[in-house]
């Protein structure tokens, strides 16, 4: 019993917590070991990986990675602002989807994006996520604590630091023997993962000047690396002032809009957005074929389809895949009550997601504390009535997703299918040469078609789907058979 008294006595010793003088002695030990007192802004470059949060093709694979050739982080501490630059590619060699050259920005409250020809691109959806990455920097988390009335504890040699910033941000950080940063820990709001969880090492400490800094950083979020870096070079005090663009200031999301066309009697095509979705109305009921995005567009969604079909309540949304903007709005229609209806290998993955804590930012689902009902289907499942079939198929698109579903309507003719094919705008009325392939133009071969579309042609040929139009989830307009054909090549 002594020996188990002097255990628990220790062990609480070893945890003890300090605030005021002792936390400030701990951080500027720590400022002083990675010389970084005197510093108010960072720039580091280097190279190595970076990935595509919430792609993976499917849920239990990290997400896909990209080749980071250059990298870029220029940090002001005292606005405090940030430009990141990335230039990366796909493992091939090839061009990502949104272009080889990124750079983001944030400053204060106001965060863009910059383009091709150096076009802004206001994204105020992503000042919160940017003013975070600022504090998961080793000088930047050293400052956010002195700023915070940080906590301080004993583990063993390391001490444990912990503050929680305006924004309800908490960080925790862990500091070495040595008075270096190893370790910083901290949530993100999301909308599939609720508060996601988000983990940046630091290793490998070298000396740049008066500065020591990581050579060696690596980011999870979400469970999977995000950013592995090998930096080569660091500048303190370097950062040059960087004004927000007056298209910027004061810039807020896009409304959301939902605009629905009836495809068929009981049918219609929920577009408005870059993401769409499909009402299906049956006897006593309704399906809703994607919940994308967020709550804003899914609430938007479930509002045009009460306001179509007032009378019947929406029973199931179908899942398309696991992709975040295909699946963000999900925790909307659970929160209602809906039956999520998915590929039988997300079964688990919705269920723990959709249980997950959303303090950070609570939506509708967090506010009900409702538990989900998630369907998970294989090969074929079949929604019937005596008024309508919906058929949904579960197939491969390899290099996307390993199970997509498919929903086909046979009465009706109607194919619904995300990201496999995206049908081009329609060309205008009275357009000459609009069908003429690119080489008779004298600009060389076509392009080869996407082997995501040329699979989607594939199952529909091997499903034996009479399919008359194609509501694409992405795209400016419905397509037909021969329009997925011509795209397929074939």
């Amino acid at each position: 019993m002594r020996k188990l008294l002097a255990g628990v006595c220790a062990l609480v010793l070893a945890q003890t917590v300090v605030t005021g003088q002792g936390a400030t002695a701990t951080l500027d030990a720590a400022a002083k070991a990675m010389g970084i007192t005197n510093v108010t802004s960072i720039y580091y470059s280097g190279s190595g990986s970076s990935y595509n949060l919430g792609q993976a093709v499917n849920a239990s694979l990290p997400w896909p990675r990209f080749v980071l050739n250059n990298y870029i982080a220029d940090i002001n501490y005292a606005v405090p602002m940030m430009r990141q630059e990335m230039n990366r590619t796909n493992p091939d060699g090839s061009a990502p989807f949104g272009g080889v050259r990124q750079i983001q920005l944030v400053s204060g409250t106001s965060a863009w994006n910059i383009g091709g020809n150096d076009a802004v691109a206001p994204a105020p959806a992503n000042v919160a996520e940017r003013q975070v990455q600022i504090w998961l920097t080793p000088p930047g988390f050293i400052k956010a604590a002195q700023a915070n009335r940080a906590t301080v504890r004993t583990q063993g040699a390391n001490k444990i630091v912990t503050f929680t910033t305006a924004t309800r941000h908490r960080f925790t950080g862990t500091i070495n023997a040595n008075n270096l940063l190893e370790r910083i820990e901290t949530t993100l709001d999301n909308p599939v993962l609720g508060d996601m969880p988000v983990e940046v090492t630091f290793s490998n400490y070298q000396s740049f000047g008066d500065v020591r800094f990581p050579t060696t950083i690596v980011q999870k979020q979400g469970g999977h690396p995000m950013l592995e870096l090998t930096v080569s070079r660091v500048f303190p005090n370097v950062a040059a002032g960087i004004d927000v663009p007056a298209a910027v200031r004061g810039a807020q999301p896009p409304p959301v809009q939902v605009q629905s066309q009836k495809l068929a009697e009981g049918v219609w095509y929920l577009t408005g957005g870059t993401h769409h979705s499909v009402v299906v109305e049956f006897a006593d009921h309704l399906a809703v074929v994607e919940g994308p995005l967020d709550e804003t567009r899914s609430s938007a969604v479930i509002a045009e389809a009460r306001k179509l079909v007032p009378a019947k309540p929406i029973r199931y949304v179908v899942n398309t895949h696991t992709h975040f903007d295909h699946s963000g709005g999900l925790r909307t229609f659970v929160a209602e009550g809906v039956t999520v209806v998915t590929a039988a290998s997300n079964k688990a993955y919705f269920e723990k997601s959709f249980a997950a804590l959303k303090a950070l930012n609570p939506d509708k689902l967090a506010q009900v504390r409702r538990t989900a009902t998630v369907e998970g289907i294989g090969g074929r499942r079949v929604l019937t009535d005596a008024t309508r079939t919906l058929e949904l198929h579960v197939v491969p698109i390899a290099g996307h997703t390993d199970e997509m579903i498919v929903a086909y309507l046979p009465k009706e003719k109607i194919l619904i299918e995300a990201d496999a094919y995206t049908p081009a705008a329609a060309p205008a009325p009275g357009a000459r040469g609009a069908a003429a392939p690119p080489a008779a133009a004298g600009r060389g071969a076509p392009p080869p078609p996407n082997p995501f579309t040329i699979e989607l042609y594939n199952h529909v040929q091997r499903l034996q789907l009479d399919v008359a139009q194609i509501a694409a989830l992405h795209g400016p307009r419905v397509a037909t058979l021969a329009d997925l054909r011509t795209a397929a090549g074939r």
